[in-house]
């Protein structure tokens, strides 16, 4: 697992994983919609694959959508997912919304 600064993009030789914490994260509110964003617009490197917050493990979608103008798709998507069991993370990176998606019951996981 790559424990990455944001700052500075320091990693290990691997860029499949990313561990950050809540502090890392900021809320973004929606069409009533919340959903925590993880900036990525600093790292030098590509995105990762995965994200670990608090012990969760998101995994990357080939889902975007644009940080300005996701008018009523993205929050729609995300009740979508919401309604099925799944956690959302979006992280920002060059105008669009990346979209990490954890599956607690895929995992075998309760929440």
């Amino acid at each position: 697992m790559v424990q990455a600064n944001l700052e500075t993009g320091v990693e290990d030789e691997s860029s499949e994983a990313m561990v950050v914490n809540y502090d890392d994260l900021e809320l973004l509110e929606t069409d009533g919609v919340d959903s925590f964003v993880l900036n990525l617009n600093g790292l030098p490197t590509a995105p990762p694959y995965f994200v670990e917050v608090d012990g969760r493990r998101f995994s990357l979608l080939r889902e975007t959508f644009l940080v300005r103008g996701h008018g009523a798709t993205m929050p729609q998507w995300i009740r979508e997912q919401e309604a099925e069991g799944r956690l959302v993370l979006l992280a920002e990176r060059n105008e669009r919304y990346l979209v990490y998606l954890r599956d607690p019951n895929a995992d075998g996981e309760d929440e």
